[in-house]
Order: C-alpha cells, then structure tokens, then sequence
C-alpha cells in the first residue's frame, strides 16, 4: 500500500490522514493500543523474564507483517519500576539472529548497558541485575545489535521503561495507566502493496536514515481514537522513529511539556509546538475540561522519491505530512481534576565553570563512502559498518576512542558536516548548554540525554559519568539516526 508521494505537499491534517491511513486502513475510529504495562514498583518475587521472539502483527492494513516482539507481537511492554530497585532480567533472544537489549537513558555501569559488547546470541539468555537510580524518568529499551539496530528496532525489538520515585508518586498528576496516563511510541512505516511491513534500504535510506510513509502509534497505523475522561490527561511520548524527527501540536491549546527525557522539568512549559528527534521523549498534559475533543497532531517527514535527479528531487524531497495522530474524546466521568502545576521539580542552573575537560565530535557522513553498494549487500545492513565517522574513523568495537574519569564534569561539543543528526551518550543524563548556535527551548533545558545538531552549527552539553565503564564494556555516544550508527556513526568511551 504504497503511498503517492507525488502528491505529499499537504495543507491539511485531514488529507494527510487519510494518505497515511492508506486505502485498507480505518479511519479516526481504530482505537489506540494500550501497550500492556507491568507494574513492578510494589517488588517482584522471580526474575524478570523479557523474550525476544519473531511473530507477526496487523498495523491496520488487513495484512500480517513479520515482525519482532519482547513478551508480544509487536514492541514491548511498558515496565513501570521504582527508583532504589534493582531489576533481576533475563532476556533470552529468539529472532533467529543475534541481538541485544540497551537500556537507554538508564544510569548503569556499562556491563549492564546493553550495547554492543552484551550480545545474546540466537538462543541465549541475558542475565543482568539492572540499578534504578535515577530521578522519575521515562526511559526506553531497545536492541543495539551492531550493524544491525536499524532494522531490529524497525521490526519491533523495542519497549519503554517508567521510573518512579516517592516525589512522582506522590505529585498531583494523572497517574492511572490506560484512564488518564498513556504512553504514546511513536514511529513511522513503510508497507508493501499487499499490506506488510517493509524494511529495504536503499542509497537514500542509508543517506538520510530510512523514512516510512505513515504514522504509527503504539502499532497502529494513525489516525487512531481514545476516550478519556473530564479533566487533565497524560501523555508519556517516545519518537521511537529510525530517523524521522517529529513536531507535535494540539489541535486546541498549547502542549504543557513537564518532562523530558530525564526526568520533570522544573515548570511546566507551554509551547505551541514540540521538536523531537528519534530517541527523545516527553510528557504532557492535556486539559480535557474545556473541550469535548482535542488532537494531537503530528508532522513528520517523508522519503525521497526515488529515481528523480537534481533540482526537482530537492524541491519534492522537502515533503511532509501533517497527521491528526491522536484523537481524545472525552466522556461524562469525571477524571483527575486537579491543576497544570506550576512547580515540577529543583533544577539549578548548568554551570559550565564546573567542567574540567572539553571535547569534541565531530558527525561526518560526507565520507565518499558507496552507500549504495552498501544498501545493496542484500541483508538490510550496512556492510561493515564503516561508511560515516565520528572524529574521522568509524565505529570500531576493539578500539576505545575516549577515556573519561568518573566524578568529572565535561563539556561535550557536537558538530556534524552536513544535516541534522541527533546525538545520544550512554550511561548518564547531561543539561544542554547550547543546541544548534542557541539556547535550547524551555522544554529542552531539563535533564536530557539526546540533543540533535544541523550542519554548519554545534551543540553543546554538559556531563558527568558516575558508574565505571571499563574496556570490555565501555559505553557508546553516537548518532540515533539507526542506520547512520549503523553505518559507523558511533565511538566507544571508558570511565574509571
């Protein structure tokens, strides 16, 4: 169900819906998934098993898709933990190809990471004794197989992870998973004429990062409907996208952003627009004591029409859509009815004076490297992983690229050669001094551990690593467009 991309310069959400939605999808009606939660903040009494297998799911084309799931069909669960917990896992992996599980946004040592240095091989089990130490916090977990992330995340290999602490649990916010509390993954796909899944890479896709056509929510090919009742609304977000950057907007009001990706911000911010590269999350709150229907509306970029050379390529590869993703309807129960807080939580100000040491990244995928020879080794990876740099040399998982020492506060400097990339550091949040030549939007100046950067421009952050990472389970920092990590866009650091 290829859409016309020739028709992708779109004026309204409605039209865009209904491109996104394609000719077999249902309209606004199809509901929105509830991403099964478990619970796990009163204690567990056995480890906690998360299965890595192949199955297959409906997106809402009619068809069956081959996909992955942890403990589903598609995704994984929403685990909601407590901070001072320490989460007993076993992940066993059955896809059918080696794997890994990365905890991301967790403050761990990296033996516990999950990057590429813990492999499950085909048939194995994981056992790592997880930490929780951070602040209330929405974090998320994926597979960071090297070479091969791109196109597992794609396919399902990928869940979210809800911190709580005494503060969170205690807030006046909704708290009432699936009434008033939603997490919302966020993706974009591409499906064959037939209705299933497609991951093929291409020149272009390797390029610019693979780009789908259409919106999906929690699985669910957008538009999608849930009903809610009077009173304020919790949206927990993840762009949990390959590559595609997101803008969302409501339909009616401003978004009330209380948290990014480590944690509540100290006010509620509200803007009329939020930019979230693939990685972020954030939480917002709607007000559905005013009106009876709200939308949450998200712009999302498209892929490059392919076979069409020079000025008209730039011209028509510049699309994209606008898609009322997320329609509440609110219903005659009464819900949370307290107030958009104007207190979250204590920040003090990033002090840059603080940092001993000053690095620097520079993002090169300009590199004269055959990306569609490698597009073309036919197993949807990217060769040898060796076509786009960090500091001139690509990835290499035997040699360590940075040595930092714990306690030590960093600035961390981010440029890229060309385009917008954004930039994730394992095992640690940091506070983003500068985004892209500027100060960062209000909603971005909490805790964060992913900042994105454009071409002739830097960003900077500041950061401190408190867990050790040694040689044979170093941390990664790379860039989250997954193919381009693929690609060779990611080093590797210590901290001892």
């Amino acid at each position: 169900m290829r859409i016309n991309r020739r028709n992708f310069l779109i004026g309204t959400a409605a039209s865009c819906a209904a491109l996104a939605g394609a000719s077999t999808a249902q309209s606004a009606t199809r509901p929105l998934p509830i991403l099964p939660m478990s619970d796990l903040t009163n204690g567990f009494e056995d480890r906690i098993a998360l299965k890595l297998a192949a199955s297959s799911h409906d997106f809402g084309t009619g068809a069956a898709s081959s996909t992955f799931g942890i403990n589903n069909s598609y995704l994984g669960p929403v685990l909601r933990v407590k901070q001072g917990q320490t989460l007993p896992f076993d992940v066993t992996n059955q896809i059918g190809d080696f794997s890994t599980i990365h905890w991301h946004g967790l403050h761990i040592p990296g033996d516990v990471d999950g990057g590429p240095h813990q492999l499950i091989q085909l048939g194995a089990t994981w056992s790592p004794d997880v930490p929780i130490v951070q602040r209330a916090s929405m974090s998320w977990f994926h597979s960071h197989a090297h070479g091969k992330t791109a196109q597992q995340v794609y396919k399902g290999l990928a869940g979210v992870m809800l911190i709580e602490d005494d503060a969170s649990l205690s807030a006046d916010l909704p708290k009432t998973y699936g009434v008033d509390d939603f997490t919302l993954v966020l993706q974009d796909k591409t499906f064959t004429d037939a209705g299933a899944l497609d991951y093929t890479l291409t020149e272009t896709a390797l390029e610019d990062g693979f780009m789908g056509e259409a919106l999906v929510i929690n699985g669910a090919i957008a538009p999608v409907a849930q009903t809610v009742p009077k009173g304020l609304v919790r949206l927990r977000i993840l762009n949990a996208c390959n590559a595609n950057f997101l803008t969302l907007s409501m339909a009616t009001g401003p978004l009330n952003v209380i948290a990014s990706d480590g944690g509540f911000l100290g006010a509620t911010v509200q803007t009329d627009t939020l930019f979230m590269s693939p990685g972020e999350r954030y939480e917002i709150l709607v007000d559905m004591r005013q009106v009876d229907i709200n939308q949450l509306i998200v712009t999302h970029g498209l892929p490059e029409l392919g076979g069409i050379k020079g000025i008209m390529r730039e011209l028509l590869s510049d699309g994209e859509a606008v898609v009322a993703a997320l329609t509440l309807n609110r219903n005659d129960k009464v819900g949370f009815d307290g107030s958009v807080p104007n207190t979250l939580a204590n920040l003090s100000v990033p002090d840059p004076s603080k940092a001993t040491v000053t690095r620097s990244f520079e993002l090169e995928q300009e590199t004269g490297a055959d990306l569609a020879a490698l597009a073309a080794v036919g197993d949807n990876y990217c060769g040898d992983h060796s076509a786009m740099f960090i500091n001139g040399k690509p990835m290499d998982i035997d040699r360590i690229d940075e040595t930092v020492r714990k306690g030590d506060t960093e600035i961390w400097r981010i440029s890229v050669d060309d385009f917008r990339h954004p930039f994730h550091v394992h095992g640690c949040s940091f506070r983003i001094l500068s985004q892209e030549n500027a100060e960062p939007p209000a909603y971005a100046q909490g805790w964060k551990d992913m900042v994105h950067v454009d071409g002739n421009q830097w960003s900077e952050v500041l950061v401190r690593f408190d867990y050790d990472a040694p040689a044979d389970a170093p941390y990664m920092y790379h860039c989250h467009i997954l193919e381009h990590e693929d690609c060779g866009m990611m080093g590797q650091f210590t901290v001892t």
